[in-house]
């Protein structure tokens, strides 16, 4: 199994990458969330991989973090949940989101995935609760349950998604109380932009 790639980064797509390991161009698929931290062509990167053969075709799948890359290793152990689909859902959602709806059984949330019926969420919900233990995560109650809102409107600002859960997620571990609105916290956050 190879579970990590380090090389130059020769070419960039949204969803796919290719990686030169000594002369070897890995084509490694990638979420949009792990897209959007890597540096530019031609840098050095470490990725997190997993690596799938099928009857037809072996692919490697890449992760810029280990969080990333146990949340899909789960959730490709589940019926009816392969590698594209949790790629899209790790495109869409940051792990502690997704720990943290599965914890809360929010299947109206995981829903908001295109391609994620109620089924598939919450089968989700179910199957992975019982997979996630040894995962540390941030949990949304520690500041309140603005944190997938606040995330969602900087994205509709312009404000890349990992941008936007990563100044939500440091602002909700720095402020001394919880907000008491979304509008509050969002106002906490933009001053510290």
């Amino acid at each position: 199994m190879i579970c990590s790639v380090e090389g130059k980064l020769v070419n960039k797509t949204p969803m796919e990458i290719v990686v030169d390991v000594s002369g070897i161009g890995y084509v490694i698929k990638v979420p949009l969330s792990t897209s959007s931290v890597l540096p530019d062509q031609g840098s050095v990167v470490r990725l997190f991989t997993t690596l799938m053969i099928r009857e037809e075709n072996i692919e490697l799948y890449g992760f810029a973090t280990e969080k990333e890359w146990k949340i899909f290793q789960k959730m490709i152990l589940l019926p009816g949940v392969g590698p594209k689909m949790a790629l899209r859902i790790l495109s869409r959602l940051s792990p502690d989101e997704i720990l943290n709806a599965v914890i809360s059984q929010d299947i109206d949330f995981l829903k908001r995935t295109p391609g994620i019926g109620k089924k598939t969420a919450e089968r989700l919900v179910m199957e992975l609760k019982h997979h996630i233990e040894g995962i540390e995560f941030v949990s949304e109650e520690l500041s309140g349950d603005f944190i997938p809102e606040a995330i969602e409107a900087l994205t509709v600002l312009g404000y890349k998604r990992n941008d936007a859960q990563q100044i939500v997620r440091k602002t909700a571990k720095e402020i001394e109380k919880k907000p008491e609105s979304l509008e509050m916290f969002l106002k906490e956050i933009l001053k510290r932009m």
